[in-house]
């Protein structure tokens, strides 16, 4: 198998992710525990208030407002600046150029195009979330079935997007526009391999979440650490992906 491949093979990109972690706990730890503080309690509220909204069958225009009135200025002010810092930071850590400081430093940098970013995406996919549950409530409606699958493959699209938001914020000199663009060019042009990760993400996620430390103080920085190996081998198949779109 040549360089070039390797990189983009999940099960090496999985084994050099632990070797990182491994040679680098300290941050790893650090950058950890802040993914955790940022992610997973806004998660289960949101989750909890769905499940809420589905089980008293509440109008779904009163859960698309609330989540849209909470969901996209947390995306937008806290979770895509941090998740982007902390992507940087990994990054550093990675090439064993890290500082203490480069959290803040990636903050500063990164902080207005991935509040951008990460505001429209988080728009985007509670819209279309909502929408998913207005077509699946309404199953008389042949039309709004329709809908819904168009909504579920749509949703699943975004998801499987912002594992290349972080890298072309942090990696590339981008505008909101290329950055949402180029993401979108990588995973249309390599959909397998981002679902391998992607469900890789979720399993490694469901397990961590049985051993409550892991998921504290070790999922965080695997997530980052993959998707930074992820994003710099297939970067090395084509560094700007704008020219698939010529070829």
């Amino acid at each position: 198998m040549s360089d070039a491949k390797k990189k983009r093979n999940i099960f090496l990109v999985l084994k050099q992710s632990v070797i990182d972690i491994y040679n680098h706990l300290g941050y790893s730890l650090l950058v950890s525990v802040l993914w955790f503080l940022v992610s997973i309690p806004v998660t289960f509220i949101f989750f909890d208030m769905l499940m809420v909204s589905l089980e008293q069958q509440d109008n779904p225009i009163t859960l698309l407002f609330l989540f849209l009135l909470f969901g996209v200025p947390y995306s937008a002010l806290i979770l895509g600046p941090v998740q982007t810092a902390l992507f940087y930071q990994m990054n550093q850590v990675v090439d064993n150029d890290a500082e203490f400081k480069g959290f803040w430093t990636g903050l500063r940098k990164h902080y207005w195009l991935s509040a951008r970013v990460y505001g429209l995406y988080g728009g985007m996919l509670i819209f279309c979330l909502v929408d998913l549950l207005i077509c699946l409530l309404a199953l008389d409606h042949f039309a709004l079935k329709i809908l819904g699958i168009f909504l579920f493959y749509l949703f699943c699209f975004l998801l499987l997007t912002t594992l290349y938001l972080p890298g072309f914020i942090v990696l590339q000199e981008n505008t909101m526009k290329k950055v949402i663009k180029k993401a979108a060019i990588l995973t249309l042009d390599n959909v397998l391999i981002t679902i391998g990760v992607f469900v890789l993400f979720v399993l490694v996620g469901i397990g961590f979440l049985l051993i409550t430390p892991l998921m504290i103080f070790i999922y965080g920085s695997f997530v980052q650490v993959v998707m930074i190996h992820l994003f710099r081998g297939l970067l090395d198949k084509y560094p700007d992906p704008e020219t698939i779109l010529e070829e």
